[in-house]
C-alpha cells in the first residue's frame, strides 16, 4: 500500500501549534508518509516543527464549533496541540496520523528511507559481531567456543558468556528458562555445560528473576528451573523482578502523575509512590549489585535468567557489567555493551516499544524494560558523577530512539529478523552514528575521570531520584538542567589544567546554583535531593575479598549505646581496630572503668534523653548507631515499668534519630523474642513468636518497627537475634542464660555451682568473639545481599549438664546442684532449643568458629588468668 492512500488531507493552512518552551505558532501543516511538518509564516527554520509520526503515541480530537483541536501525545512524553480550521480537515488529519503512526510493516518504516549526508549504507553496520567479541575472550581464556542454539531452553537461548572477570576468571552467563516441564525433563548437555563452567571451584549461583512461585507455575506450561539434584554445586537465588504489563502500567501511572499539574504536593508524592517506578529501579539495581557481588567478592560464576531471557535478564547482566567493568563505562564501551546485551541478544524492541505511556490501545506485549535500564544507568551517573564517560544527553537520545528513530538499530524483535528483512543493508546504525567524533562532544561527560575500581550503587530511598531530565523533559525545570550542563562544560573547558580550581569545586558551586535556579518549579524541587560530590566516591566499597579496611572515605563513625554492658566494650575494641579509635564512641549512663575510659572516646548518653542523643549524633557526625541499651529478661520481669521505658521508649528515640540522619542502625534481638508457641528445634527466622516477658515483647516490637521503617522509608535497619552470649570479660547481667557464664567463675573459685535451671534445659549459646564478629560482618554486608532485616545467628546448643561435663574434663572435682528458679525456668522453657541460621549463612556468609569444647577451654583459661592477676585463689 502506498503512503498516499493513508493521507486524506495533505496540507492545511492557518494551523496553530502549541508546544512546550515556544509561544503559539500559526503556519501551514503538511503531512508526509513519515513526518508531520508545520512551517511558520516568517520562514525562520527555528519556528518549524518536524515530527516523526512514529513518535506519536496517542491522538485526541475535540470539536470547537466549525474547527477542531488535535492533541498529540508523543512517546517521548511531549504533548502538542494543533488547532485546525475546518472540522473535516481536522478529522482527516487525525485519521491520517493514526494510520501512518501505527505502520507495522518494518520495511515501510522511516529508517528504510532515511538518507542523511556523510553517512553511507556501505559502512559497517554495528560496532562489533559475536565473532569479534569472542576473539577478545579467546585472548584471555581458551575454555569457551562459539555455538549455535540448543532446544532445551526457551527460544533456544542456552547459557552464553556475557562477562568474563579478568582477575579471577569468573563469568556472568545469561540464558532463558530450562524446559523441564511438569515431568522434570533433563538435558545432560546443559548440565555438563554448567558444571564445566565452575570446574575446580566450589559454588556457582543461578539468579532467577522470577519468584519461587512463578518459577513453579512455569512448569505447568512447559518451563521451569534447574533442580539442585541435577545441577550440583549451583545455588539458585530467586529475585522477583516485575516485567511486562506491570512495568507498562507503572510507566503509565508515572507519566500521568508528571503531566498533571493540578494536584497538591502531597497528592503528587502519593501518585509517584503509587506508580512504583522507583521501586522497580530499586529492585533492579539491588539485584544487579547482588550479581556483581557474587562475581567480584564471592569469586563465583553466575547464570542469570527469567523465563525468555530477553528482558529482566538483560537488565541485570548490563548493569552488573557497568558496576564491574571500567571499559563499559566509556562511551564506546557502553554502546558496545548495549549492542551485545540488547540488540544482538534479542530484546524484542518492536513489541516492547510499540507504545509508550499515553497510548489508549489495549496492552499487548509492551514493557519499558529498556527505559528502566536507562533510568538505572542515570541513577549510577548521578551517584558517581565522575565515573561515566557519557552523560544524560546520550541516555535521553537512546530513550527517544528506542520508541521512534531515524535509524534501524531498534527495529524488529531479534537480530535474526533484522537479517531476514534487510535492516542492516538498508538502514543506518544508531550506535555507529553516536560514536562519530561530531557526536562525542555532545554526549561526553566533561567531568569524567577513569577508574579501574567497581562502582557500587546505593539503593536507599534518599539515594534514588526521579529522572527529571526524562519525565519532566518538557517543563521549565528541565531547562534549568540543560543550562546546568552547559555551564559545567564551560567551566571545565575554561579551567582545563588549572590546579587552583579543581573540578570538584566547580561541581559543588554549580550544584548550589542548580538548586537555587530550579525553585520556581516546586514539584521538581521537592523531590528527594542529594548534593553533587566531586570526591571519588567510585571507591564506595573495598573491592578485594581479603581486604579488611574499607576505603578511607567509607569509614563509619559509630556510636554504641549501653556500651558498658556485656557486649559494648568488646565490640568497640573490634571496630576500633578496623576503623580507628576516634571513629568509635562508647556511651552509657554509668561511670566507665579507667581502662575503658582511656581506651577511646566515651560519652554520657541516656537513651531516654532524645535531645542529648541528637546532639551526639550530629556533633560527632555519626553514620552507624549500635543500640545495646536494654533491660534483660529476668531483671525486666522484676521491673516492668522501667523495662518498658528503656526498651521501648529508648528504642523509638534511636529509630527516629536514625531515620532523621540516614544512619545505619543495628538493634540486637535475642532468643527472648520467641515464645512457647514458637518452633523450638530449630526456630526459623520467620515464625510465630508471642513471647511472655516484657523483654521479649520489646524485642519483637523493635524487630517489627525497624522492618516497617525500612520498607516504608528506607531506614537501613539491621537486627540479629543473639543466642545466650558467653564471655569471660563481663559479669552476668540478669539474663536467663547467664548460668553459662557463672558456672565458669564458680568452677574456678569454689569448685561448686548451683544452677537455677534444670539439668536438661537446652538453649542456644555463643562465644562472645563469634557474637562480635557476626555483628561487624552483618553491619559491613552490602544492602543488596540482605533478603531479611532480622536474622537468627547460631553457634552451639547445650544443657547445663552438658557444659558441666565438658568442664569436668578439665576440673574433675566440679560439683553442680540444681535448684530451678520458677521465673527463669519458665522463661527458658518458652525459648527455642536451637536456632536455624541458614538465611544468615546464605545471604552474608555467617559461620561460627567456636564449638562447646573450644568455648570451655577459652573460658577456663581466660578466667584463670584474671584470677591469678588479681591474686585470687584458683580451684
Amino acid at each position: 500500500m502506498e503512503f498516499s492512500e493513508h493521507i486524506k488531507t495533505a496540507n492545511v493552512e492557518n494551523v496553530v501549534l502549541t508546544r512546550p518552551f515556544h509561544p503559539p505558532m500559526k503556519g501551514t501543516l503538511c503531512l508526509t508518509g513519515h513526518h508531520l511538518l508545520l512551517s511558520g509564516r516568517d520562514g525562520d527554520s527555528s519556528t518549524q516543527l518536524l515530527l516523526l509520526l512514529r513518535n506519536i503515541d496517542a491522538i485526541e480530537k475535540r470539536n470547537a464549533g466549525s474547527s477542531g483541536t488535535i492533541t498529540l501525545k508523543c512517546k517521548d512524553l511531549c504533548v502538542l496541540q494543533l488547532d485546525i480550521p475546518g472540522m473535516e480537515e481536522c478529522l482527516n488529519i487525525a485519521r491520517s496520523i493514526e494510520a501512518l503512526s501505527s505502520l507495522e510493516t518494518v520495511t515501510e518504516m522511516y529508517p528504510f528511507f532515511y538518507r542523511p549526508p556523510r553517512l553511507s549504507l556501505q559502512d559497517q553496520w554495528g560496532l562489533s559481531s559475536p565473532e569479534q567479541d569472542f576473539a577478545h575472550i579467546e585472548a584471555l581464556t581458551d575454555r569457551w567456543r562459539l555455538s549455535q542454539a540448543a532446544k532445551f531452553r526457551q527460544g533456544g537461548r542456552f547459557p552464553v558468556l556475557s562477562y568474563y572477570h579478568r582477575e579471577n576468571g569468573k563469568v556472568i552467563m545469561r540464558s532463558s528458562q530450562p524446559l523441564t516441564g511438569a515431568n522434570r525433563k533433563r538435558c545432560k548437555e546443559d548440565e555438563l555445560l554448567l558444571q564445566a563452567v565452575i570446574d575446580g571451584s566450589e559454588l556457582g549461583y543461578i539468579i532467577d528473576t522470577r519468584s519461587t512461585q512463578l518459577a513453579q507455575q512455569a512448569r505447568m506450561t512447559g518451563g521451569g528451573f534447574e533442580s539442585k539434584s541435577n545441577y550440583i554445586a549451583w545455588k539458585r537465588l530467586h529475585r522477583n523482578l516485575e516485567r511486562g504489563k506491570v512495568l507498562q502500567e507503572s510507566l503509565i501511572k508515572l507519566a500521568e502523575a508528571c503531566s498533571d499539574q493540578s494536584h497538591s504536593m502531597d497528592r503528587w508524592l502519593s501518585k509517584l509512590e503509587n506508580s512504583k517506578w522507583l521501586s522497580h529501579v530499586n529492585s533492579v539495581l539491588s539485584t544487579a549489585g547482588l550479581l556483581a557481588e557474587c562475581v567480584e567478592r564471592e569469586g563465583c560464576s553466575v547464570l542469570v535468567h527469567g523465563s525468555d531471557g530477553t528482558d529482566t535478564t538483560l537488565l541485570l547482566t548490563t548493569l552488573a557489567q557497568l558496576i564491574l567493568e571500567p571499559h563499559c563505562r566509556t562511551l564506546s564501551g557502553f554502546l558496545a555493551l548495549l549492542e551485545r546485551e540488547w540488540v544482538q541478544a534479542g530484546h524484542p524492541f518492536q513489541q516492547r516499544c510499540a507504545h509508550s505511556a499515553y497510548s489508549h490501545a489495549r496492552l499487548r506485549q509492551e514493557a519499558p524494560a529498556f527505559l528502566l535500564l536507562l533510568d538505572c544507568v542515570w541513577q549510577l551517573g548521578r551517584q558517581f558523577p565522575l565515573a561515566l564517560e557519557f552523560g544524560e544527553p546520550l541516555l535521553l537520545q537512546l530513550a527517544r530512539d528506542a520508541y521512534a528513530s531515524d535509524f534501524g538499530t531498534f527495529l524488529c524483535n531479534s537480530d535474526k529478523e533484522r537479517c531476514a528483512l534487510g535492516v542492516k543493508e538498508n538502514t543506518h546504525c544508531l550506535l555507529q552514528f553516536l560514536c562519530r567524533p561530531s557526536e562525542r562532544d555532545r554526549l561526553t561527560n566533561p567531568l569524567y575521570q577513569a577508574t579501574e575500581l567497581a562502582i557500587w550503587p546505593s539503593v536507599q530511598p534518599q539515594a534514588l531520584q526521579l529522572w527529571t531530565g526524562l519525565f519532566f523533559r518538557w517543563t521549565q525545570s528541565a531547562q534549568c538542567l540543560d543550562k546546568a550542563r552547559e555551564e559545567i562544560c564551560n567551566l571545565v573547558t575554561q579551567n582545563q589544567g588549572c590546579n587552583s580550581f579543581p573540578g570538584g569545586q566547580r561541581l559543588v558551586m554549580l550544584s548550589g546554583w542548580l538548586r537555587r535556579g530550579c525553585r520556581s518549579r516546586a514539584r521538581w524541587y521537592y523531590l528527594p535531593a542529594r548534593v553533587l560530590s566531586w570526591s571519588p566516591r567510585q571507591i564506595s566499597r573495598w573491592n578485594k575479598q581479603d581486604t579488611t579496611d574499607p576505603a578511607p572515605l567509607e569509614r563509619p563513625r559509630v556510636l554504641i549505646t549501653g556500651g558498658l554492658g556485656q557486649l559494648g566494650v568488646g565490640l568497640a575494641q573490634l571496630l576500633r581496630k578496623q576503623y580507628g579509635t576516634d571513629n568509635v564512641i562508647l556511651s552509657d549512663i554509668k561511670k566507665p572503668p579507667a581502662d575503658v575510659f582511656n581506651s577511646g572516646p566515651f560519652v554520657y548518653a541516656d537513651v531516654l534523653d532524645y535531645k542529648n542523643l541528637r546532639e551526639l549524633v550530629v556533633n560527632n557526625r555519626i553514620t552507624w548507631l549500635v543500640h545495646y541499651s536494654a533491660l534483660l529478661s529476668a531483671v525486666g520481669e522484676a521491673n516492668v515499668a522501667l523495662a518498658r521505658k528503656i526498651n521501648i521508649t529508648g528504642l523509638h528515640n534511636v529509630l527516629d534519630l536514625a531515620l532523621e540522619n540516614c544512619l545505619r542502625l543495628f538493634v540486637p534481638s535475642t532468643i527472648g523474642a520467641f515464645g512457647p508457641s514458637s518452633p523450638r528445634d530449630p526456630a526459623p527466622d520467620l515464625c510465630v513468636q508471642r513471647p511472655r516477658t516484657i523483654y521479649g515483647v520489646s524485642k519483637v516490637h523493635g524487630e517489627l518497627m525497624g522492618e516497617y521503617l525500612h520498607h516504608k522509608y528506607g531506614l537501613d535497619f539491621r537486627c540479629l537475634r543473639y543466642p545466650g552470649i558467653i564471655s569471660a570479660d563481663t559479669q552476668p547481667g540478669g539474663g536467663t542464660t547467664d548460668y553459662a557464664v557463672q558456672i565458669f567463675h564458680d568452677a574456678l573459685s569454689s569448685g561448686q555451682f548451683e544452677c537455677y535451671l534444670r539439668a536438661d534445659t537446652r538453649l542456644p549459646m555463643m562465644h562472645i568473639d563469634d557474637c562480635h564478629r557476626a555483628t561487624v560482618e552483618f553491619m559491613q554486608a552490602p544492602d543488596c545481599q540482605l533478603s531479611l532485616r532480622t536474622y537468627n545467628i547460631a553457634a552451639m546448643s547445650f544443657t547445663p549438664e552438658e557444659v558441666a561435663e565438658e568442664i569436668r574434663k578439665h576440673l574433675p572435682n566440679l560439683r553442680v546442684t540444681y535448684n530451678p528458679d520458677f521465673v527463669r525456668q519458665t522463661i527458658a522453657d518458652s525459648w527455642p532449643m536451637r536456632f536455624d541460621d541458614s538465611n544468615a549463612q546464605r545471604d552474608w556468609g555467617w559461620r561460627s568458629l567456636y564449638s562447646l569444647s573450644e568455648l570451655v577451654v577459652d573460658m577456663l583459661g581466660s578466667i584463670r588468668e584474671q584470677r591469678t592477676k588479681s591474686g585470687l585463689p584458683v580451684s
